[in-house]
C-alpha cells in the first residue's frame, strides 16, 4: 500500500471513529441516521458544485450508465450498513459493534475481491484473516460476561442480536468498498466527488425508504434536528468526507489492502468506549482489539 493511501486511509479511520462516538450518543438513533443522511447531500452538493464551477465542467458530465449501477448498488449497501450499524449500537456497546462490523468486512472482501474487481489474495493475507477472525470471536464472546446481570434485558442480548447486526454490517461494508473499487476502476474512471455524490443520493433515498417504513412521520423523523442539531451538522459533515478518503484510496490500489487498514479504527473505537462513553472494556476485548489489528497490519503489509 503506497503512503498517500495509508494516509488517506488513516485520517478517514479517525474521522469515522469521531462520528460513531456521537452516533451511540444519541438517543434517537433512526431520526439521526436520516437526518445526518439527507443532510449529507447538504454538505456534498455545494461542495461538487464549487469544485465544478473552478474546473468549468458541468456536475455529473460524462458519467456512463456502468457508474450509475455500481453507484446505486454502494448507495443499496450504505443504506444497509446505516440500517444495521444503527440497530446494532441499540443492542451492544461501540466497543462491540465497531471492531466485529470492522472486522468481518475484509473477510468478506478476501473472499470475493478476486472474483468481482480481480484484486489478488496471497496466502500471507489469508494467514493474517485467521488471526482477524480469531480477533473477532474474542471481542464478540468478551460481550457474554460484559452485562450487568442486574441490568434489564435491551431486547437482544449483545451476543446474539448485536453480534449478528454487527456481522451483517461487515458485510454490508464488503459489498460497498467492492461495488466503489469497481467504480473507480473502470476506464475512464469517474471524478471521485462526482462519484461520491451519486451515491450519496442513492444512498439517500434508499435511507428514506427505511426510515418512513419504521416510522411514517415527517415530525418525528425530524426529532433529533431540535435536540442535537450540532451533531447532526457534525455527523452530516464527517461521514462524507470520511468516506471522500477511502474512495480516492480505492483509486491507489487493492480493494483487501485497504479495508484491511481502515481497521485501524478499531483500536480507536476500543480507546473512545473506554475513554469519552466511559463503556467497560474487558481484558478480552482488548486482547481480541488487539489481535484484529495485528491481522489487520498483517493483511497489510504482507505481500507473499
Amino acid at each position: 500500500m503506497s503512503p498517500l493511501a495509508l494516509a488517506l486511509v488513516l485520517a478517514s479511520a479517525l474521522l469515522h471513529v469521531f462520528w460513531n462516538t456521537l452516533v451511540k450518543g444519541c438517543g434517537d438513533k433512526l431520526s439521526l441516521a436520516w437526518l445526518t443522511t439527507i443532510a449529507g447531500n447538504a454538505v456534498l452538493l455545494p461542495a461538487l458544485l464549487l469544485w465544478r464551477l473552478y474546473s468549468g465542467d458541468a456536475p455529473l458530465a460524462g458519467i456512463g450508465a456502468e457508474v450509475w449501477l455500481w453507484a446505486a448498488l454502494s448507495g443499496l449497501c450504505e443504506a444497509l450498513y446505516v440500517a444495521w450499524l444503527f440497530r446494532a449500537y441499540a443492542e451492544a456497546d461501540l466497543s462491540v459493534v465497531y471492531p466485529v462490523s470492522r472486522g468481518a468486512a475484509p473477510v468478506v472482501t478476501l473472499l470475493l475481491a478476486g472474483a468481482l474487481v480481480g484484486d489478488s489474495v496471497t496466502p500471507e493475507q489469508v494467514a493474517a484473516v485467521m488471526v482477524v477472525v480469531a480477533g473477532t470471536l474474542c471481542v464478540g464472546l468478551s460481550s457474554r460476561s460484559n452485562r450487568n446481570p442486574h441490568e434489564p434485558r435491551r431486547g437482544y442480548e449483545p451476543r446474539r442480536g448485536g453480534i449478528a447486526l454487527s456481522l451483517a454490517t461487515g458485510c454490508a461494508i464488503a459489498g460497498y468498498h467492492l461495488a466503489d473499487r469497481r467504480a473507480v476502476s473502470l476506464s475512464p474512471a469517474p471524478d471521485p466527488l462526482d462519484y461520491l455524490c451519486l451515491m450519496h443520493l442513492f444512498m439517500s433515498l434508499f435511507v428514506t425508504l427505511w426510515a418512513w417504513r419504521l416510522r411514517p412521520d415527517w415530525r418525528g423523523l425530524c426529532a433529533e434536528w431540535t435536540r442535537r442539531r450540532r451533531d447532526v451538522w457534525l455527523v452530516a459533515a464527517c461521514t462524507p468526507l470520511a468516506y471522500y478518503l477511502i474512495v480516492l484510496a480505492l483509486r491507489e490500489g487493492n480493494v483487501v489492502l485497504i479495508t484491511a487498514a481502515r481497521n485501524v479504527g478499531i483500536l480507536f473505537s476500543t480507546l473512545a468506549g473506554a475513554l469519552v462513553l466511559r463503556e467497560r472494556v474487558t481484558r478480552a476485548r482488548g486482547w481480541g482489539s488487539g489481535l484484529i489489528v495485528a491481522g489487520l497490519a498483517g493483511m497489510a503489509l504482507l505481500r507473499g
